[in-house]
């Protein structure tokens, strides 16, 4: 095989850039040369990006990854994109799932175990297209548990998720800056506070609170540009009162009170509601009254993938019953979830935020450091994960019959920025495709080649 190009002759889009640094570095890893990028070639072998034109046959927010055979030592690879974020999606399945499959020589010798692409060997023949089942993929955090904000999104975007729930006591006062480096990379950016939330429950409902809540997305958030807000109250409990108060009542008036308020002023913003199911669970009539503008992102409403031990696997039929039930309450109203059994704060050690400070810059030799704890806590559990992801695929495929769905994982203090563990990725691979197998999904995904299996 003679050397690889990429062909490209558009503009370098911020997403269409890293998708050609994906694909760059990918040759470099086989061939240890940079390939050169420009218009084609014919002394070259290619990979050519190009967003579809409409006999490509394409769908929204898709894109079609086609191979040729070899021709007089010559080959050409084509990414198709729907659009430039879909493009550099497709890259990354081309550089990830493709190439992963790719370079296994599904023989033991000569070479051993693996294609030399790129070089002797040719791609493998394929032509395919793909979009994402659910359209809203995303990771929840707090903002005080990312040390590399960069990599925090650009692992996010090798795996193809478009949003993320970035929770704060205060606004990082370099909040801007990464909203506009999250939209180059086709990532929306929810900014996450208290509506009455605290680690200590207490009930205020009062005007007051209301007004306070308002003036702080005016002063804090509303100046960085993000793509809306996600918000808790007074739900993270077993009970079903508080202070005297039947909580799927109280947490509703006000809910709507304060959303239509702040929707007044602000028309358009998009507010997502973190409900904890715990103590509402017996009380879905009231939260079936939430205003519809008012997106419901469901949490902690059962085992497994919703607890945050990913060992808790007792009831699942009772897990995904109530699953249905979130989805089908409010049929003019989007109803979303952050899935757990992950990674999560050490609480142990928490404490809050004193006033506003600069997100994710922690040192090389911090995260160097909490490293080997992080692998041991992936290691737990990536092993739960093979034991019984299915069941965040069955979950995955009720959302993505829900239009407008939103679909989030707490993927907490994990230093997800550095290395991207076994279960986020499988995680993103349920929600782009849930029509897939779980065992190609588990197969395929282990071996990409950019997954860390700890």
């Amino acid at each position: 095989m003679n050397q690889w190009q990429i062909i490209f002759e558009g503009e370098l889009t911020p997403p269409v850039r890293f998708g050609v640094e994906a694909v760059s570095a990918a040759i470099h890893e086989y061939a240890r040369y940079w390939p050169h990028v420009g218009p084609e070639d014919a002394a070259f072998s290619g990979v050519r990006l190009a967003l579809a034109a409409p006999e490509d046959h394409v769908p929204a927010h898709g894109y079609r990854i086609a191979v040729e055979a070899p021709r007089d030592g010559r080959q050409l690879a084509r990414i198709f994109g729907a659009d430039d974020v879909a493009l550099m999606h497709g890259c990354m399945e081309f550089c990830g799932r493709y190439l992963g499959q790719a370079r296994l020589a599904r023989r033991t010798a000569n070479p051993y175990y693996f294609n030399p692409l790129f070089t002797e060997a040719p791609l493998p023949q394929t032509d395919y297209t793909s979009a994402p089942a659910i359209q809203r993929r995303g990771l929840w955090t707090w903002g005080m548990s990312v040390y590399d904000w960069r990599g925090y999104l650009e692992n996010m975007a090798r795996l193809r998720l478009n949003e993320v729930i970035i929770w704060n006591d205060f606004a990082p006062l370099n909040g801007r800056e990464i909203v506009e480096r999250a939209h180059s990379l086709g990532i929306g950016v929810i900014w996450g506070y208290a509506w009455g939330w605290d680690t200590t429950m207490r009930l205020d409902v009062s005007d007051e609170a209301v007004e306070r809540i308002i003036a702080t997305y005016e002063r804090e958030y509303a100046p960085l540009g993000g793509d809306g807000i996600y918000f808790q109250s007074f739900t993270e409990t077993g009970s079903e009162t508080l202070d005297g108060r039947l909580i799927a009542e109280a947490v509703t008036e006000f809910v709507n009170r304060t959303a239509g308020r702040l929707l007044e002023k602000h028309p358009g913003l998009r507010l997502q509601f973190g409900l904890h199911a715990a103590s509402v669970k017996n009380r879905l009539a009231y939260i079936a009254q939430v205003d519809p503008r008012v997106e419901i992102i469901w949490e902690n409403c059962g085992d497994f993938p919703y607890h945050s031990l990913p060992d808790h696997t007792d009831a699942p039929e009772e897990t995904r019953a109530f699953t249905e039930k979130i989805i089908t309450l409010r049929p003019e109203g989007v109803a979303g979830a952050v899935l757990k059994s992950m990674v999560q704060l050490d609480w142990g050690r928490f404490q809050h935020q004193t006033g506003p400070a600069m997100l994710g810059c922690g040192s090389e030799a911090e995260i160097e450091a909490r490293l080997p704890l992080f692998r041991q806590i992936w290691r737990y559990v990536a092993g739960e994960w093979l034991a019984h992801g299915e069941k965040c695929l069955e979950t995955a495929r009720q959302f993505a019959a829900n239009d407008g769905a939103a679909v989030y994982n707490l993927v907490d203090d994990g230093l997800f920025e550095r290395e991207i563990p076994l279960p986020v990725a499988l995680f993103a691979e349920c929600l782009w495709d849930p029509a897939r197998e779980w065992r190609d999904i588990l197969r395929e995904t282990v071996q990409r080649p950019d997954i860390a299996m700890i």
